[in-house]
């Protein structure tokens, strides 16, 4: 059964909302004002998503939005009345994973939360995948450095550098991109 945290930011829409969430087979493991102590809430808690109510998203709720969505990465979904799109963009660059405008529809929770769960995922995913692309560029970087660094020094060609680099990291038992980092940061002490 999936645990829900609403946090009330909003005028009415709560209670509709807690009974559709109820007929739709979620249970609501708390409730709180936007402007509690959500990072504290969310670890004694544990819920699998956040469903926030709003009439309009005001600053301090998109920035509970960015603890929610980042604190313990888990969805959240924001239930308002502000169908503008400046409001929309700025819910979703602080990471709501689904956006709902008017009426809570009780036949439709069940799908904005699945829909919200799926986005969230793909979005992980795709975060997860950059920052893994970054962390391999930059030790590619600090590889090419560190060759640079020995063909200058030692007189090597690009490939004996590369085999030296290697070389040594297989004896630190390290990766070649720290050891290449470690020898670029070393000769930077010394120049």
């Amino acid at each position: 059964m999936l645990k829900i945290l609403l946090v009330n930011d909003g005028e009415g829409r709560t209670r509709l909302l807690r009974d559709a969430l109820g007929a739709a087979g979620v249970r609501v493991i708390g409730e709180i004002e936007a402007c509690a102590d959500l990072a504290r809430v969310l670890d004694a808690l544990r819920p699998d998503m956040v469903l926030i109510d709003t009439d309009a998203p005001s600053r301090d709720t998109l920035e509970a939005v960015c603890v929610a969505s980042e604190h313990g990465g888990r969805p959240v979904v924001m239930f308002t009345d502000d169908g503008r799109r400046e409001s929309l963009r700025s819910a979703i660059r602080a990471g709501v994973s689904a956006y709902v405008v008017g009426s809570v529809d009780g036949a439709r929770v069940e799908n904005v939360l699945a829909v919200a769960a799926e986005r969230f995922e793909v979005e992980r995913t795709l975060k997860d995948e950059l920052a893994k692309s970054r962390a391999r560029l930059a030790e590619r970087q600090w590889v090419d450095k560190a060759k640079g660094l020995l063909m200058r020094l030692k007189n090597l060609d690009e490939d004996e550098a590369f085999r030296l680099l290697r070389t040594q990291a297989m004896r630190e038992q390290k990766r070649i991109g720290e050891v290449a980092q470690a020898m670029v940061e070393a000769a930077g002490w010394l120049a």
